[in-house]
């Protein structure tokens, strides 16, 4: 990270922020730590989006007390400032102020880096198989316990469900190809790999056109980025590690402030882009669905405050589920 190495960027991290103060600092401070230990030129990048919990002050302290490192900051506009925008914003920045970096690391505030192993074995594997957009990690919790990195091309039968009776039926669940093993490095590969955190190969997100973040500008945008890369031929990998951590601690991005609607409306927008308009036949079992959910809500709503919160997003979901949930 250090601006005065003479070898050119090789690998860029870029990070959204947005009001996870505690989260920014662990997550910012493991991956700084991790970088400077490693065997490659790096930079950071922060796409702030207008956090007002002490978020930004941390980040311009941070730049003042690293000065002499590859370490920068880029506030939101009032018109960009979803995750989406981020994302792209930064890798632009990344790729505009450092035209030889060839990976760049998608890191969220809610990930840790014990080591900087993970991204060695990353490049090492992205350059040996050509055919690999980009490489995610087998992550944990603080406490050790797994934490899922991926999953498959959703259906039309899991979306109609809903979220809880496809995981109970394991409708997600990675489709994941067998093990490999390439110079120590023990790797598959799956549908979607989550960008948290993730190693992307530069030539294929420049191939790619970067997030869609007009039309997902949060839920679902690494679907269907995933989606998009698979139809130009790419395929996305996980490399098994013990060293990367994904955990929020329970503490919800403010950007899923209305996590349930943007899930719906933005998953029945992936479904008809990648699965056919005729997705739209859906609308009458969502609807079912939604009425079900509403009257079990309305019975035990009345004792319990979640429950009516619940409800009231039902309510919201039922009027708009035949526009699209817009």
């Amino acid at each position: 990270m250090n601006q005065n190495s003479e070898r050119p960027i090789e690998l860029v991290a870029i990070i959204n922020s947005f009001n996870r103060r505690s989260l920014l600092e662990r997550a910012l401070g493991s991956l700084t730590e991790a970088l400077r230990s490693a065997r490659f030129p790096s930079a950071v990048i922060v796409f702030e989006a207008g956090s007002n919990d002490g978020s930004s002050e941390f980040l311009n302290a941070w730049r003042e007390n690293h000065s002499g490192e590859n370490f920068f900051v880029i506030k939101a506009s009032p018109d960009r400032r979803s995750f989406s925008d981020g994302v792209n914003i930064g890798c632009a920045e990344a790729i505009a102020r450092f035209p030889q970096c060839r990976w760049l690391l998608l890191y969220e505030t809610d990930n840790c880096l014990t080591n900087p192993e993970p991204l060695e074995k990353g490049m090492s594997l992205l350059k040996r198989e050509a055919q690999l957009a980009a490489a995610g990690f087998t992550v944990k919790q603080h406490d050790g316990k797994f934490y899922g990195y991926g999953m498959r091309f959703p259906t039309a039968l899991s979306f109609v469900l809903g979220q809880n009776l496809a995981a109970r039926l394991n409708l997600h669940a990675p489709n994941n190809s067998a093990w490999h093993l390439s110079d120590g490095i023990r790797w598959r590969t799956c549908d979607v790999v989550f960008t948290s955190p993730l190693l992307v190969r530069r030539e294929a997100w420049e191939q790619s056109g970067g997030l869609d973040a007009a039309n997902f500008p949060f839920s679902d945008t690494d679907l269907d980025w995933a989606w998009r890369c698979a139809k130009l031929g790419w395929k996305m990998a996980i490399i098994a590690s013990d060293h990367v951590v994904h955990d929020n601690l329970k503490q919800l991005s403010a950007w899923s402030a209305n996590r349930a609607l943007d899930f719906h409306r933005n998953r029945f927008r992936l479904l008809k882009r990648h699965r056919g308009k005729h997705a739209g036949l859906l609308k009458p079992f969502l609807f079912l669905r939604h009425c079900l959910e509403t009257m079990i809500l309305a019975r035990v709503s009345a004792a319990d405050p979640i429950a009516k919160d619940k409800l009231a997003k039902r309510k919201q979901m039922l009027r708009t589920v035949w526009n699209d949930y817009s």
